[in-house]
């Protein structure tokens, strides 16, 4: 096997963040006492479903059960933190967990008192997310507390502690008021998606290791959740939703009842939650209808989608569960936290007992000769991407192709294996979901667990032969100084007969085209992480070394494409980062093709749009079809599902 080159971060060139211009500072951060609350709900419905939940959260606090939250990066951005902050005080909220960008707001708001860059004029030179003291103050906390057995939110606050100096604006920070309060913060990362991660000082295990910290104590929460209480999400689409879910999992397997649960979720994307829709449309894959609400349902919980601005939904709700519990004359009882799951006493299941979705004999043979059922086939945009790919190749230039978790499941392998064979595609990115997905799919010939009753059964995710192979084969792999890709390939060629379908496996294509294959995990969101032999520290170090490889692509990306399936976050987030770092080291990557394939209904993708609108806030339009392109190449997006769309690329190409 062949060892892919990887991209060195020693001769970034960072600057002072006191140089920056930012879009959000602590005098424009909305003031809870002060300000006047929109109006909010807008429809009837709404309004009922928003009192129950009220009611609901000054009950559970009254009663001394746990309301947990969970938010996204624009919560901060938006100037809320004051809210989060206040609800802490007040007892309201019991934990709080957010992924890596929400803490690294939060924590340049302590310490500059501003945050929010402006991402698409400084993408262009390299500069953007180049920030000395949020990459130098950070990392430094983080890789302190990994050697003090800290979690991620807890290295923050300390590293504040050790360095008061550095943090006027504490006052303003939620982790640090989370902290005083005795309330837990956790940060919930991906790896290669955050700033913090272009900075030379990066150390991925141990940003690994603190957030699987942090996963582990968001999951004690959830415990507490037993008897019931109350999980909130605001803005976070992926990573929330499925570690609500993991953790679900695991509270059932330990035999918890996680009984009368209510689930609310907080966004501007206009999903319902009172039916379930076909597969055919977005909503069927949006996280927190499937976690949040049918799954929920599944176990005896209830769950609800409410939409609306932070700016609006936030203000509404403290102001009145603080006036519904006046008005019932209740004190929100203190919290005792527990330890109620134990990693050693996790229950393993034989992978023969599973019901999965997917099985080999589903992958149909690419053929030329197939009724062509997807509508933009023939479209001039579409032309124009196959003569950009057929150029790319013809030249020489990288073709790097990313895939969310559902495109193992549609039954595209067999013509992406072919696409490898061919050419088509110079390097693959997978997701922590879709490499797993593949590497089961390559040893047991079926994949994607059909979770109908398993997690009231305690059994999502808990399947003992995948997760015993995947963890000793990156075991193995990241000791001997391999990333996660190039672990799980090492496995395949190393014990063949372990892995007896794969000739159907994306990494055993590459592996037999030594072109690279890389993994970008997100810690706590993927099923093999629930099993009791996860090692985060190695989770996070091997796929920290595949963003090395990954930006090593990137670096030769001109004249050549991204295509991107399916991930709405990660390969977005990815591409963006590594895209800076190479542009800040002087690699001309200028004249690039892009192109998103997305169930997802955009419309004109050109079009502008603002802060009021759901496609503003959907990664795949800014960090895929706009900024990468906007100094030479063209930007493309187009709609349909993956087994329509995959096999139309490859009877154009081949």
């Amino acid at each position: 096997m062949i060892r892919p080159t990887r991209l060195s971060f020693e001769r970034i060139k960072t600057n002072s963040v006191h140089t920056r211009t930012n879009l959000v500072t602590i005098k424009n951060m909305a003031r809870p006492y002060d300000d006047q609350p929109e109006p909010w709900p807008k429809t009837s419905s709404s309004e009922r479903a928003f009192a129950a939940l009220v009611e609901r959260i000054v009950r559970t606090r009254a009663a001394g059960k746990p309301v947990v939250w969970s938010m996204g990066a624009h919560v901060i951005k938006n100037g809320m933190s004051r809210y989060i902050i206040e609800m802490v005080r007040h007892g309201i909220l019991t934990h709080v967990s957010g992924n890596g960008a929400t803490s690294i707001h939060d924590f340049e708001l302590a310490f500059l008192g501003e945050t929010s860059e402006n991402v698409a004029a400084a993408i262009e030179d390299g500069s953007f997310g180049m920030w000395e003291e949020t990459g130098k103050y950070m990392n430094e906390a983080i890789k302190q507390g990994m050697a003090a057995g800290q979690g991620y939110g807890e290295s923050l606050y300390r590293y504040l502690e050790r360095n008061p100096e550095r943090f006027p604006h504490y006052e303003d920070c939620v982790f640090v008021q989370c902290q005083l309060a005795g309330v837990p913060y956790t940060c919930h990362i991906s790896i290669g998606t955050d700033i913090i991660h272009q900075h030379p000082l990066v150390d991925f295990e141990a940003l690994g290791a603190t957030s699987g910290r942090d996963f582990d104590t968001i999951c004690q929460s959830i415990a507490g959740l037993e008897q019931g209480g109350v999980f909130l999400n605001f803005g976070s689409a992926i990573s929330g939703p499925e570690i609500f879910l993991k953790a679900l999992s695991l509270c059932r397997n330990a035999g918890l009842p996680m009984k009368d649960i209510v689930a609310a979720n907080f966004d501007i994307v206009p999903a319902r939650d009172d039916s379930i829709p076909s597969e055919r449309e977005p909503e069927y894959y949006y996280r927190p209808r499937r976690n949040m609400v049918e799954r929920l349902q599944g176990i005896g919980g209830e769950g609800h989608l409410f939409h609306g601005l932070h700016q609006v939904t936030i203000p509404q709700l403290f102001h009145r569960v603080l006036r519904r519990k006046e008005e019932l004359g209740l004190a929100f009882a203190p919290l005792s936290y527990e330890k109620k799951l134990d990693r050693k006493k996790r229950v393993l299941y034989p992978v023969t007992e599973r019901q999965d979705r997917f099985h080999v004999g589903q992958s149909p043979e690419p053929d030329r000769t197939e009724p062509r059922v997807w509508k933009e086939a023939d479209s001039p945009s579409f032309a124009e991407l196959i003569a950009g790919l057929k150029s790319a190749r013809r030249d020489g230039n990288a073709i790097l192709v990313n895939l969310g978790g559902n495109v193992v499941g549609s039954g595209a392998n067999r013509y992406l294996i072919d696409l490898i064979h061919q050419g088509f595609i110079s390097h693959l990115a997978l997701n922590g979901a879709g490499a797993f997905q593949d590497f089961e799919l390559a040893a047991f010939g079926h994949t994607e667990e059909a979770d109908a009753d398993s997690l009231a059964q305690g059994k999502l995710g808990m399947w003992q032969e995948p997760g015993n192979r995947l963890h000793a084969a990156l075991e193995d792999g990241y000791g001997n100084g391999l990333g996660y890709g190039e672990s799980l390939m090492k496995a395949m060629e190393r014990n063949p007969e372990h892995f007896p379908y794969r000739d159907d496996s994306l990494l055993y294509a590459c592996l037999r085209t030594e072109i690279p294959c890389t993994v970008h995990i997100t810690v706590g969101t993927d099923a093999v992480q629930q099993h009791p032999a996860v090692n985060f520290a190695a989770q996070g170090g091997a796929s920290g070394r595949d963003f090395h490889i990954y930006a090593h692509t990137v670096s030769r990306l001109n004249g050549g494409a991204f295509l991107n399936f399916g991930s709405t976050v990660t390969g977005p987030e990815v591409f963006l980062k590594a895209l800076s770092i190479s542009r800040n080291l002087g690699h001309p990557v200028r004249r690039i093709v892009t192109a998103n394939f997305d169930i997802v209904r955009l419309g004109d993708y050109h079009s502008k749009v603002g802060y009021e609108d759901w496609d503003y806030y959907y990664r795949p339009r800014k960090n895929i079809i706009h900024r990468p392109t906007s100094l030479g190449g063209k930007g493309y997006h187009f709609e349909g599902l993956h087994q329509e769309t995959i096999p139309a690329l490859w009877r154009k190409l081949i």
